[in-house]
């Protein structure tokens, strides 16, 4: 089975030729190599490959908007620790021109899956989707926050 069925993947192309505006960039951290065998030292990373194919797919859906970079923690773990990444698989997700703030551990697929798209289209039309008293009361705040949304199907 594919990871995207064609007829997704299809749909994506036409939707991202319409919507998506700007440019977007996908950073996949990943564990190369280390098959489906989780060990109990929390070697292996059952959906790593699967999380690369999935950014591979989206960016061939839009090839000029959609730029992806792999990133092999286990070559370059500090600059993962460096990006707040502390697992994987995890793809984050920005513009070109920024730090990447969005990001989703785990495979994205299932319930998961149309959040992803989301945060892609709404990076690439610069647009965040709040209504102005969420965006004054977040410029009221001093210190950093960080938001996470977790996603299950239970």
């Amino acid at each position: 089975m594919a990871l995207i069925p064609e007829q997704v993947r299809q749909q994506l192309k036409d939707r991202f030729e319409t919507v998506l505006t700007g440019p977007v960039h996908l950073t996949v951290y990943t564990r190369p190599g280390s098959s489906r065998l989780i060990l109990p030292a929390g070697v292996g990373c059952a959906t790593c490959e699967d999380a690369r194919q999935m950014a591979e797919l989206l960016r061939d859906a839009a090839p000029e908007k959609i730029a992806v970079e792999v990133v092999d923690v286990t070559r370059d773990e500090e600059r993962a620790l460096n990006d707040g990444v502390p697992d994987v698989p995890t793809i984050a997700v920005a513009s070109d021109s920024e730090t990447p703030r969005i990001r989703f551990q785990g495979l994205a697929t299932g319930t998961e899956f149309p959040a992803l798209i989301d945060a892609i289209e709404r990076v690439s039309r610069a647009e965040h989707g709040l209504r102005e008293e969420s965006v004054t009361a977040l410029a009221k705040l001093t210190e950093p926050a960080e938001v996470m949304v977790f996603a299950t199907p239970t």
